[in-house]
């Protein structure tokens, strides 16, 4: 009976840290997509600049 505890002791120690790495990946492609986003936005804007200049 020990070892059946132990066992689904460790499946649970197992399982949250499989959701902190998930959490962790999460974040990680979040913070990508936002500098991402903010890139494009500012190469949108200089392309407009660029763009006004010509005119």
């Amino acid at each position: 009976m020990a070892k059946k505890s132990g066992s689904l002791g460790s499946k649970i120690l197992f399982f949250l840290l499989g959701m902190l790495a998930m959490l962790a990946l999460d974040m990680i492609f979040h913070f990508n997509n936002s500098v991402k986003d903010k890139l494009d936005d500012e190469l949108n804007k200089a392309q407009r600049k660029i763009e006004d200049v010509i005119k």
